[in-house]
């Protein structure tokens, strides 16, 4: 019997599509379950962040699975529920979007995508992932135990760069913007008692 609930972690290495058509792509760097909304907002971004004399969009994933989901406070039984969205499960590695751009236009939406989408993302040159691209992923956690996203990308031609996705861009910054609020400790209400023992205060003196 499972007695507790498996965190579900990325995969260690995985290997990232090759860009077809477009000059930029944006790769999964998780495994997750998306929404056609989260591809509407993220389409209607990057059309409207396209200059026009770059006019190539192409959307590498489609969400037609559907999933059901019953009403709130619905009794037992009456058959299955009808379908509320179409999800696509995309595992890690799988280029979303392919687009035409010049590069400060492609960091713009870079940025605008990875704060519609759920997962974390990478961007990448077209010219670079050619044929396929091994990822290794090197962040660990930091002392939140809130993921760190590291990579190593090796190429088809052996060459090897590393990939640090910007920290204003990671999902938990406000748990951790909370998280350290909480952590800072007031030691006011202690400073008439002594840590451990008195003979090392009377000799070095008292802290506070």
């Amino acid at each position: 019997k499972q007695w507790y609930q498996r965190r579900v972690r990325g995969p260690e290495q995985f290997v990232v599509e090759p860009v077809l058509q477009g000059k930029y792509g944006l790769v999964a760097l998780e495994t997750h379950a998306l929404s056609y909304k989260s591809v509407k907002a993220s389409r209607e971004f990057i059309t409207s962040n396209i200059k026009r004399e770059y006019q190539g969009l192409w959307v590498r994933f489609l969400p037609d699975y559907p999933m059901s989901k019953l009403l709130l406070n619905t009794r037992k039984g009456g058959g299955k529920a009808k379908v509320s969205e179409y999800l696509d499960y995309v595992m890690a590695g799988r280029v979303l979007f392919e687009f035409d751009a010049d590069p400060t236009s492609a960091t713009i939406i870079y940025d605008g995508v990875s704060k519609r989408m759920p997962i974390a993302l990478m961007l990448i040159k077209g010219k670079d992932h050619i044929n396929p691209a091994k990822v290794t992923d090197i962040g660990n956690r930091n002392r939140l135990g809130h993921k760190v996203f590291d990579y190593e990308v090796e190429y088809a031609n052996g060459q090897k760069t590393i990939f640090k996705m910007p920290k204003r861009l990671y999902k938990d910054i406000e748990m951790t913007r909370v998280t350290m609020e909480n952590f800072t400790l007031d030691y006011s209400w202690y400073k008439h008692k002594s840590f451990g023992n008195d003979r090392l205060r009377n000799k070095y003196g008292n802290p506070f």
